[in-house]
């Protein structure tokens, strides 16, 4: 009995010690793989990090043994001493030992190892998800990047739930602090594969949908602290994308989450300054103000050089690529040099990262462009020393042709690169693709441009819906070049399509200074489309022509003459918000140093604005395309014509210029026909005469009146009959030609219109002459400067006017003689701006304004003026009413009322207005946009014709001849006949087109 007692004593004890064995190997496999969770370990540092935990855990739990069984026989020598069998030695003894192995033990593990396992967490941190990527991109090998962020993104997505035996780690899983880094992981996961598939065209649709995912994960509590940092990358990305699939409406939206996340993140003041001046440049390229987008990154590259922050980073150099460019747009070759000699020894060390792309790209444009205008410095050119000894032993070679190589080195070295980074179906290597092909291209060599064209286009063809806009860049480019000009007619016509969609896009809810921005900058793309047109010569392009022409002349005022007409009939909460908001646009303009985030807030209220405008039911949105060659056509009566007088670029003998070519249709035309005039050079040389305003005018009228004619309308002038009824519109330097001067003796009868689209609606229109406001006689108050008094006209001197007296009586006795006639007359002081602008929204049919008007003279009042907008150019011209002279704060009444102001009043109800003063005709040129200045304003408020000045017309003729235009025009004939008839009584007189040819009338 006995002995099966120790039997099973036995078994016991040996049972015991296995299940005590099992737990302590149980505790150990928790402990360990509680470690193996955090370390979490991803590629060789990952797990070296994992083992210099488990080093760690292994010491610990040796450490911990150790101490147990010194801290047991620290109690045991104390119970000894405690019943008289031991003394204190022995426990100071057991105590020591035990303080110093554990404080040897870990001195020496972080002495000797620290620094170890910081080096393997550092290395385990850097080589996260999304950074792994990109060093396997930038490495050039794709595959090992695609590979390894889709085999993360695997592992991160099929993440299971710890198993409850594994207590520690599950334990560990279940707390906040773990169930964030998880969350972090599953990001770092879907934004490192999203961002290796956004490279390649085809994977761009589920590159879009994991960043929406990643989106989406964000929005947990875990991490509200960090998510506007985390929502930063997709956001971009996202906004990217949509940008490079024309959703322009959707890129829009995720640009302004892009601004508000970049306001609220967690930066210094000078990186915030300079990522909001990033953005707000790239929202003005993305309208079109490139002028707006490279002052601002200039602006960047100051600002941060203001700070201590590092000089060799590739943030700086990034700065310094962005104003290099910007400088070689501005045409500052000088400056642009010296930014790219500080950015060539930053990029060399650099040669393996992303940002080494950009400066091969940045330094082929400086070659390039400086070697075109001459303009180069030989600094920049990569020599070895071998280079310069042979230089001086033979002739030095030409620094241009230098240049060319070097930049077409660069193109060749950026696409090699991109190449072998990205792979030849990315869309890396496609655009330098596209910028080696455009420098051949640009340099003669078109065969080996166009091979190069084609082949990047056979790779982006069939994945053209992910970057449309370089897809269809890409082939127009070819067409532009290609050999058989009449084979690509259907392509120009695809590409047409897409051009005018993304227009049409963009102006649901651009504001209406971005839409002329982005009208300008489509333009450019139509200017090589009409050219080639203009080369095909046959009658399909000549009809495409037309069309062009129709679609896009003043496409910016016209949509925007829409919006203010809808906002005049809609609801006044609406107009009121709109008016507000313009009128807040308008103090902005008068500060150079304005908040640039108040110009941002205030362009997407307006853009808000617009969105809800054009999303209303009601709302008719203005098809730019919707008026044909052919409906112009049918409006036309027997023996009328409709002349649309275009230019665009070409290039005579190597050098750039720009054609001009008539586009006539006649009411039983099949097609229009396109008639070559001349060269914008040669209509300078006449053009450009000395001399003060009476002398240039009589030189280039009298003078060179012929070969003026026989230059621009001589050709015209064989296709067309004495007894025609001309309709014509003009571009570019025609604005500044004086028509009735030039074709006075010819004895033609012509209507001059912003577009012969307009045909249609002044068919429809009688001329109204029931009413009338007519400001003259004004006291502009005591003037102040002399400097600048130039002649007695009617010009920006703010002098008193003696003979618009006699005009005022004159035209007021005229109306008062006549039954029916209604006149307001403000003059003297009463002739204020005040009283002008309370001329909004009321039925005037007539204003007769008899002052000053200005143009470019009075730089130094709207000083603080940012030039390049185009709202800012209105500023430039306006109209002078009493106490001008007298400087008040007051902008609603100083007494200057300028263009922008004028273009936000409501005088739709005006049929025709008349501007008795100087220069009123002229403004800045904007291409198709036509003449910016008080004709662009006038129009913008709706007014349906005006009469306006070419040049600083006297005072005494002008009255004169004011007062005969109303004689006629009461009596019952047109506007434009009561203008001939009145300019041929001044002519009588005074003979010299200086005195009677300056006025012409604008239907």
């Amino acid at each position: 009995m006995v002995l099966i007692l120790n039997y099973i004593k036995k078994k016991a004890t040996a049972i015991l010690y296995v299940l005590v064995f099992l737990l302590i190997l149980y505790l150990v496999i928790n402990f360990f793989y509680l470690i193996w969770y955090i370390a979490n370990p991803e590629g060789f540092w990952g797990f070296n990090y994992f083992w210099e935990l488990s080093v760690i855990g292994f010491l610990i739990l040796v450490v911990l043994a150790v101490a147990i069984i010194l801290i047991l026989g620290v109690f045991d020598s104390i119970y000894k001493v405690l019943i008289g069998r031991g003394n204190f030695k022995d426990v100071f003894k057991l105590g020591g030992i035990l303080i110093a192995i554990i404080f040897l033990t870990g001195f020496n593990y972080f002495y000797v190892r620290g620094f170890s396992l910081y080096l393997s967490k550092k290395l385990s941190d850097k080589y996260s998800y999304i950074k792994k990527t990109e060093d396997f991109l930038t490495e050039g090998d794709k595959v090992a990047a695609f590979n390894y962020a889709k085999s993360s993104y695997e592992k991160e997505m099929s993440r299971k739930e710890v198993s409850k035996y594994l207590f520690l780690a599950r334990f560990y899983s279940e707390t906040n602090f773990d169930r964030k880094q998880k969350l972090i992981d599953k990001y770092s996961a879907l934004i490192g594969y999203a961002y290796c598939l956004k490279s390649e065209p085809k994977f761009i649709p589920k590159s879009e949908s994991l960043f929406n995912s990643a989106l989406k994960l964000i929005t947990s509590d875990l991490v509200k602290d960090e998510k506007n940092n985390l929502a930063i990358f997709p956001t971009l990305s996202l906004a990217e994308i949509n940008l490079q699939k024309a959703n322009y409406s959707i890129a829009e939206n995720y640009f302004n989450k892009l601004y508000e996340l970049n306001k609220n993140s967690e930066q210094e003041d000078t990186y915030y300054l300079i990522n909001s001046n990033i953005l707000f440049a790239d929202q003005a390229l993305r309208v079109g103000d490139i002028s707006k987008a490279m002052n601002l990154q200039l602006e960047s590259l100051t600002l941060y050089e203001k700070t201590d922050l590092s000089k060799t980073s590739s943030n700086y150099l990034s700065l310094l690529l962005l104003a290099t460019g910007s400088e070689l747009y501005f045409q500052n070759f000088e400056k642009a040099s010296n930014l790219l000699l500080k950015s060539i020894p930053i990029a060399k060390e650099k040669e393996k990262k992303d940002i080494y792309s950009h400066y091969l790209s940045i330094k082929a444009r400086y070659c390039y462009s400086s070697a075109l205008n001459n303009r180069g410095n030989e600094a920049v050119l990569d020599k070895n020393w071998l280079d310069k000894v042979k230089e001086i032993f033979s002739d030095k070679p030409n620094l241009n042709n230098e240049l060319l190589k070097e930049a077409e080195n660069c193109y060749t070295e950026l696409a090699r690169i991109n190449k072998e980074k990205s792979g030849d179906n990315s869309l890396e290597y496609i655009s330098s693709f596209n910028q080696l092909a455009g420098f051949h291209s640009s340099i003669g060599n078109f065969d080996l441009a166009q091979k190069k064209y084609k082949e990047a286009l056979s790779i982006l063809k069939p994945n053209k819906e992910t970057n449309k806009d370089l897809y269809y860049s890409l082939l127009l480019n070819s067409v532009s070049i290609e050999a058989d000009k009449n084979s690509s007619l259907s392509t120009l016509e695809e590409i047409e399509k897409h051009y005018y969609k993304k227009l049409t896009d963009n102006y649901l809810f651009l504001t209406e200074d971005e839409k002329v921005s982005f009208s300008l900058n489509t333009e450019r793309k139509f200017d090589m489309i009409n050219s080639i047109y203009i080369n095909q010569a046959n009658e399909k392009s000549g009809i495409n022509l037309y069309n062009n022409t129709l679609a896009l002349k003043n496409i910016a005022l016209y949509s925007n003459q829409n919006i203010r007409d809808y906002l005049n009939v809609s609801n006044s909460s609406l107009k009121k918000n709109y008016q507000s908001l313009l009128e807040e646009k308008e103090k902005l303009l008068y500060f150079k140093s304005k908040s640039k985030e108040v110009e941002f807030n205030l362009n997407k209220r307006q853009r808000s604005l617009i969105e809800q405008i054009t999303s209303d039911a009601n709302y008719r949105f203005l098809d730019p395309r919707a008026i044909k060659w052919e409906d112009v056509k049918k409006s036309l009566e027997e023996k009328e014509i409709a002349i649309e007088i275009i230019n665009v670029p070409v290039n005579k003998t190597g050098k750039n210029d720009r054609g001009y070519f008539a586009l006539l249709i006649k009411n039983y035309s099949t097609v229009p026909e396109v008639i070559p005039l001349f060269l914008e050079s040669e209509l300078t040389t006449i053009l450009n005469k000395k001399g003060n305003t009476e002398e240039r005018i009589n030189s280039i009228y009298q003078k060179n009146k012929d070969i003026l004619s026989n230059l621009i309308w001589k050709k015209i002038e064989n296709r067309i009959s004495t007894n025609n009824k001309i309709y014509l519109s003009v571009s570019g330097l025609l604005h500044t030609i004086s028509f009735p001067a030039l074709l006075n003796e010819k004895k033609v009868d012509v209507t001059y219109l912003g577009s012969s689209k307009e045909l249609i609606e002044i068919k429809k229109e009688t001329s109204k002459n029931s009413n009338i406001a007519l400001f003259g006689n004004i006291n502009y108050g005591k003037k102040t400067n002399n400097d600048r008094t130039k002649i007695q006209g009617r010009n920006s001197n703010f002098n008193l006017l003696p003979y618009s007296k006699n005009e005022v009586i004159g035209i007021k006795s005229i109306f008062e003689a006549t039954a029916g006639k209604k006149i307001s007359a403000f003059t003297q002081n009463v002739a204020s701006e005040e009283n002008f602008r309370k001329l909004n929204g009321r039925k005037f049919d007539i204003i007769h304004i008899a002052t000053h008007g200005f143009y470019d003279a009075y730089n130094i009042i709207f000083s603080g003026a940012d030039d390049n907008s185009n709202d800012n150019v209105l500023l430039k011209s306006g109209l002078a009413f009493s106490n001008a002279n007298n400087n008040s704060t007051n902008t609603k009444n100083d007494g200057i009322l300028n263009s922008f102001e004028i273009s936000q009043m409501d005088l739709s109800n005006v049929d025709l207005i008349v501007l008795s003063a100087c220069e009123t005709g002229l403004g800045s040129d904007k291409g198709n946009e036509g003449v910016f200045g008080l004709r662009r304003a006038f129009k913008l408020a709706g007014v349906k014709s005006m009469i306006v000045s070419l040049w600083q017309v006297p005072d005494q003729s002008t009255s004169e001849l004011m007062v005969h235009f109303y004689e006629f025009y009461l009596k019952g004939f047109s506007k434009k006949e009561s203008l001939k008839k009145s300019q041929d009584i001044i002519k009588n007189k005074y003979q010299s087109p200086y005195y009677w040819a300056g006025f012409m009338l604008i239907e």
